[in-house]
């Protein structure tokens, strides 16, 4: 085609997949560099197994929101297809409501239960599927090659690996996920990355088991939960398997050694509301160590000015490495193929125009990524748990919180529940949720009668329980 541009993609995550899938579907030419070795798969039993040094949040617990489901079935229906033939199921994004109606938009919110490992299978072989792609993996890309600055803007026009070897391109996509070193890479070039950084706190530990039990046995469990000292979340994946990971913070030492030990962690999962269903009938069969995940921040960099106007052209920041939050949320993967659209859509509108085609997507993404950073950063510092289920630690004083009573209100109000479902599914922005007077109406009456709303108590362990119950364990198994 006339029009065709050749882009080059610096890393195969969930991000540069969706970019290099959109623009290689729009009819122009990619390079996709991706730093780990990913040997060909040809299952996703063997992607599953592929190290994976760079991209160490492949093995941690994955659900994809409903809002990475609506791009897939809206954008790729093939690719959804394929996940579902992968092994992918459904499963509903907000719970049963007595004598609720059916409304538009209701048949959006479904979850999609894959291991991410055999997500981004599908995703990258759709895209290596593509003739105009090239993949190029266990590859690390050194620098960046600096064109001519456009009224004094510094411009990208390719990329320089380890070895020396260039790849030139009409624009480069920066997408090598929370690790990326974006910064670094355009400094040389006089381009000054503004960076907020927001720690969270919290650190992962998880562990992937086989699991004969179906989706079905879903429905007593209680996925998700918060106990103040331990965050804790199972979702089955594809292929009969299963993945806990628990939360804790950073800087709770005993807790952190007492959970990277494997028999402990075990132990723990049999005794914590949620993933003790999935322990009930015995022990299972592990399929992988025990994985620890620090580094869980929110972080957003800025590319363009005050102004809006961008501070580099021909390179695009694209999920993680653009704007990241804490993976307890789960928003990270579609995050990613948001921005991924984004960007397609700013090419699509702006062609040769770089001024405009960097103006369009960063404002798009100021206005459809940037609030969920904002959001996460809030509630990492008011403690909500994985599912916002519960706003706060567990606490023993009774007296009626409005905060908390809105997130019981959820479980039975249908317009509170339903608000809240596509709020967390990502498919209603803060700001529109917040603007909607009925859904603002309901919240306003159950915060000015709390009681009515009693929060439940989670049954679980105190800390100094759970330690000693571990510690016990640990004896036992010394002396066995």
């Amino acid at each position: 085609m006339g029009d065709q541009k050749h882009l080059v993609v610096i890393g195969a995550g969930v991000g540069g997949l969706g970019a290099a899938l959109s623009l290689s579907r729009a009819g122009h030419k990619v390079t996709l560099l991706e730093r780990d070795p990913l040997p060909a798969t040809a299952t996703a039993e063997e992607a599953f197994n592929a190290p994976r040094q760079g991209a160490p949040q492949v093995h941690q617990t994955h659900g994809f929101l409903a809002r990475l489901m609506v791009t897939l079935r809206d954008r790729f229906p093939d690719v959804l297809e394929k996940l579902h033939a992968a092994g992918g199921l459904d499963m509903p994004g907000m719970g049963q409501f007595p004598d609720d109606e059916p409304q538009s938009g209701d048949e959006d919110l479904k979850v999609l239960i894959i291991r991410r490992t055999t997500f981004e299978w599908v995703l990258r072989m759709a895209v290596v599927a593509e003739a105009n792609v090239t993949a190029i993996t266990d590859t690390h890309v050194a620098s960046l090659i600096a064109g001519d600055p456009v009224n004094g803007v510094p411009v990208v026009e390719g990329v320089v690996l380890d070895d020396g070897t260039e790849y030139r391109g009409d624009f480069v996509v920066g997408a090598g996920g929370r690790r990326s070193n974006v910064p670094e890479l355009l400094k040389p070039l006089g381009v000054d990355v503004e960076e907020t950084i927001v720690e969270s706190g919290l650190m992962y530990v998880s562990r992937w088991y086989s699991w004969p039990g179906g989706i079905d046995n879903l429905k007593e469990a209680k996925l998700g939960g918060d106990l103040g000292f331990v965050k804790f979340l199972g979702i089955p994946g594809d292929a009969g398997t299963l993945s806990v990971t628990l939360a804790v913070r950073s800087d709770d030492r005993e807790m952190r050694r007492a959970l990277e030990h494997e028999d402990l962690f075990d132990r723990a999962c049999t005794l914590l509301p949620g993933p003790d269903v999935f322990f009930k009938d015995g022990p299972l069969e592990p399929r992988t160590e025990v994985k620890v995940m620090g580094g869980l921040l929110n972080r957003l960099r800025k590319f363009v000015d005050a102004d809006g106007n961008p501070t580099v052209l021909g390179f695009h920041a694209i999920g993680d490495a653009h704007t990241c939050t804490n993976p307890l949320y789960g928003r990270g993967c579609s995050l990613a193929m948001v921005q991924a659209t984004l960007l397609a859509d700013a090419f699509a509108g702006h062609g040769d125009d770089a001024v405009g085609r960097a103006k369009a997507y960063e404002k798009a993404s100021h206005e459809q990524v940037e609030p969920w950073f904002d959001l996460s950063v809030m509630m990492d510092k008011a403690g909500s748990d994985p599912l916002g289920q519960t706003l706060g630690t567990p606490s023993d004083k009774k007296e009626a919180n409005p905060i908390r009573a809105i997130f019981t209100a959820a479980a039975t109000d249908p317009v509170i529940g339903r608000a809240f479902a596509r709020f967390f599914n990502l498919l209603a922005l803060p700001s529109e949720m917040m603007s909607d007077p009925v859904v603002m109406g309901r919240v306003a009456d159950v915060m000015a009668n709390p009681e009515k709303y009693p929060e439940a108590t989670m049954a679980g362990p105190r800390r100094e329980e759970l330690l000693a119950a571990l510690n016990e364990t640990n004896e036992e198994t010394v002396n066995a």
